[in-house]
């Protein structure tokens, strides 16, 4: 078997995937034009028949305009330093807002309008009934509510408002000036009595505690507690000091002694010892000078070395007998070092104690700083209860100065900061218009159906476009013929780009006869590229080509029989179609010739093909395994698999396809669908390139992986996708834009 490197890199390399394009939304878009003009339909349908059945409905308004008088005026600031009021606009309009949109004022509206008779619920119905048909707007910009009612009667919708603003101005008027002065004065009077008890308690608590100024007696207390860490860190610094001096002093004075050495003298044993040294130097000259006269072991050089040798051992044994003359006397170093061990001892013991009566004084300083600490805290805690109240006191007393002005205001003027800008009058046209209804229906349905659209596109697992299968897959798309398009005449694409005059050079007989015919034409540009792939998949000069699909109804079987005809125009031996489907029905039963009928009819090729061998020789091998029949009018063989036999595997597959490669150009095999049988990826690793078919709109994207997968696991190697039943969706008049 030849090893194919080059085919595995090639199969390898990464392929340029496509990104995701106008054209793709187009075609997504134009594949759900009928479902998605179907939920457009429905919902603009449902749209009008709401806007037809749709009661009319009328809505009256009103407008109200406050103003900063009376209450609001009251809670200005009138110190020289703000010119601002305490209370904003907006926050004007949110107060009276409340007012309006209080649960009492609708309970009265109600009770007013449709009466108090009737059980709980029925009234809790009304009420949720009026309250969802009354709104209320702000504009806070221009201190402005916008009130509105709606109805199915005009007259009554503004009834209804002309009775809650009547309501509105009855209860706010109640609100602001009923039982103030005396609800204030009762809050003044017990924040005053507040106030003098926390008063008493102030002076009682700086009593107990001796509290004169807190805040002088911490900073006191805090400068003693920092001059006592100051000087503990001294003395500790100290203390370190002197000991580390200590210990290096008594470390140094166990060497020290109390007498020391004051005079040696070794001049008569360094004498002795250097007249023998040169009586031994005299007698190794002379032993060096007979040496020379004399050979080895002359009685001369005998006696001189014996000389030598007494000469040595004299001066070993004399030499512990050398003396030196040696003076002592007391080392005065010795009393120095005592006597400052002794003192740094004292020092030593002296900064002891005096760290353990800092640490001593340190820890009741800071215990009496930890105690004025506290009782700073609660001290201030008071105060500030004391100022909260005074502060309390201040503004009931402020706020009862006020309340009792206004309400002389209001006993006496009768006058309010809320103005009517706008009264309530039945208005004349429908607040609910159908073509309202129609319109939001409309644009509801673009909406739905593009959500619908966007669901199933994400929900769908099925190819449209040989874009998306190399996006899946990472596969190159090698053909991908439209479905029920014819392609278009030579005459008529010659017509189109160079206009009558070349077409009437082509009508001649003589080139109208070599002209290929459509058919051959339209092959040429469905399988021209998928052939250029199958010719560059591996180094030999024969290909072994395999079309796999994974189920009966996806167009192999036109797959095959189109690059069939094709390549069998490119081939100059006869191309060889393996069946292993077992099906004998697909080419038909041979004649008495023993030649089969091509389905795409006698549509052959040049008639210089005819009168080709039928019969080509096989070996005695591949005829044990096949049945080879020729086709008529055709450079094509085809060979099926003896009833129960198996393609062969191993060496004995090798073999046999070596030999069907020296005997064809092209061995195209057809397999069984691998959703029931596994022989198409079995079959892989004898083909030099591999091509999988994938049905547009019914192959799912996991089951196109997983074939994908087989095969390459089982060693095969997949040159691209064929894609049949392709549609195009975008019509022609748009998709010449893109």
């Amino acid at each position: 078997m030849t090893v194919r490197n080059n085919d595995i890199n090639r199969a390898r390399r990464p392929l340029a995937v496509p990104q995701v394009s106008t054209r793709d939304f187009l075609n997504i878009a134009f594949y759900y034009r009928w479902k998605a003009a179907a939920i457009v339909l429905v919902v603009i349908a449902l749209g009008s028949v709401v806007a037809v059945l749709m009661p009319p409905t009328y809505r009256a308004e009103a407008r109200l305009l406050t103003l900063f008088a009376g209450y609001y005026d009251m809670q200005s600031d009138r110190s020289a330093t703000r010119s601002l009021p305490a209370i904003e606009a907006g926050e004007v309009v949110n107060v009276e807002a409340q007012i309006l949109a209080s649960p009492e004022l609708h309970h009265l509206v109600v009770t007013d309008e449709f009466g108090s008779g009737g059980t709980a619920a029925e009234f809790d119905q009304r009420l949720r009934r009026f309250e969802d048909r009354f709104h209320i707007e702000k504009f806070e910009a221009a201190n402005v509510i916008a009130l509105s009612f709606t109805d199915s009667d005009p007259v009554r919708a503004a009834h209804i408002l002309e009775t809650l603003i009547a309501r509105y101005f009855r209860q706010r008027a109640g609100v602001f000036t009923s039982g103030r002065v005396d609800f204030l004065v009762a809050q003044r009077d017990k924040a005053k009595t507040q106030l003098d008890n926390a008063n008493a308690q102030l002076i009682a608590f700086q009593r107990a505690h001796g509290v004169v100024n807190i805040d002088a007696q911490i900073a006191g207390a805090v400068a003693l507690n920092g001059l006592l860490l100051q000087r503990t860190l001294e003395n500790d610094n100290s203390l370190s000091q002197d000991r580390d001096t200590l210990q290096s002093l008594l470390k140094d004075a166990k060497g020290v002694q109390p007498t020391i050495e004051l005079f040696s003298d070794n001049t008569e044993a360094a004498h002795a010892a250097d007249t023998m040294q040169l009586t031994l130097l005299q007698l190794e000259a002379r032993r060096a000078d007979l040496a020379s006269r004399y050979l080895e072991g002359a009685p001369f050089i005998a006696q001189i070395d014996q000389q030598i040798a007494d000469v040595r051992k004299a001066i070993a044994g004399q030499k512990p007998h050398l003396t030196s003359t040696v003076r002592t006397g007391h080392n005065t170093y010795y009393d120095t070092i005592r006597d400052r061990i002794m003192r740094l001892t004292s020092d030593v013991a002296g900064e002891v104690a005096r760290k353990q009566s800092l640490e001593h004084q340190y820890k009741d300083s800071d215990d009496r700083l930890q105690t004025l600490i506290a009782v700073a805290n609660q001290l201030r805690r008071t105060e500030i209860d004391r100022d909260l109240l005074a502060d309390s006191f201040k503004d009931f007393s402020r706020q009862l100065e006020r309340a009792r002005i206004e309400q002389n205001e209001v006993d006496t003027a009768t006058s309010t900061n809320v103005r009517i800008i706008q009264t309530p009058i039945p208005p004349t046209h429908r607040s609910n218009p159908p073509l309202l209804f129609i319109a939001a229906s409309a644009v509801a349905a673009v909406l739905i159906a593009g959500v619908s659209i966007l669901v199933m596109s994400t929900l769908r697992e099925t190819f449209l476009s040989p874009e998306e299968i190399e996006r899946s897959l990472g596969l190159p798309v090698l053909s991908a013929p439209l479905r029920f398009e014819k392609p278009l005449p030579l005459i008529g694409r010659l017509s189109r780009w160079t206009g009558p005059a070349a077409v009437d050079r082509y009508r001649l007989p003589a080139v109208a006869a070599a002209m290929p015919s459509p058919r051959a034409r339209r092959s040429h540009i469905e399988y021209g590229r998928m052939i250029s792939a199958i010719d560059n998949s591996a180094g030999n000069a024969s290909k072994v080509v395999l079309l796999l699909a994974f189920r009966d109804d996806d167009g192999i079987q036109t797959v095959i029989q189109g690059l069939t005809e094709e390549l069998e125009r490119r081939s100059l031996c006869p191309l060889l179609v393996l069946d292993l489907t077992a099906e004998p029905g697909r080419y038909g039963e041979p004649d008495a010739d023993g030649l089969l009928h091509w389905p795409g009819g006698d549509d052959g090729p040049a008639p210089s093909w005819v009168g080709v061998a039928a019969r080509p020789g096989f070996s005695a091998a591949a005829q044990s395994v096949f049945t080879f029949h020729a086709v008529e009018r055709r450079h094509i063989v085809i060979g099926r698999l003896h009833p129960g036999m198996t393609l062969p595997v191993g060496p004995q597959g090798a073999e046999l396809f070596e030999r069907l490669r020296a005997a064809h150009d092209y061995v195209i095999i057809a397999v069984p669908p691998a959703s029931r049988s596994f022989v198409g990826v079995e079959a892989a690793l004898r083909a030099d390139a591999t091509v999988l078919a994938i049905r547009a709109e019914a192959t799912r994207k996991p089951v196109a992986l997983s074939m994908k997968n087989q095969v390459t696991d089982a060693g095969g190697n997949i040159v691209g996708v064929a894609m049949t039943n392709r549609r195009r969706y975008i019509p022609s008049f748009i998709y010449r834009f893109l």
